[in-house]
């Protein structure tokens, strides 16, 4: 029997990278929905230690971003559940 460990590693290899790359995808739309900054009512910014998780406004096209970002991570998830069980082949 021979098994050939080259493939292995790479197919493990791909694997932490894609595992990684989703990951970091998914970050990326948490920080842009997190993004914007509180204005107090005199039209300065306020400190950080002032805002509440619910404060500030989110840009538009930081939505968009982030809604970009977490359909990518869907679309991966669901093509590795599609590669997955071959009875969707």
């Amino acid at each position: 029997m021979d098994i050939d460990l080259s493939s292995i590693g790479i197919v493990a290899g791909v694997g932490f990278v894609a595992a990684v790359g989703v990951v970091l995808v998914y970050t990326l739309g948490l920080r842009l929905l997190g993004t914007g900054q509180p204005v107090d009512a005199g039209g300065e910014r306020t400190e950080y230690r002032d805002e509440t998780p619910r404060s500030g406004h989110t840009p538009p096209a930081a939505i968009v971003g982030a809604v970009v970002c977490f359909a990518f991570c869907v679309a991966a998830v669901l093509y590795g559940i599609w590669l997955t069980i071959p009875q969707f082949h």
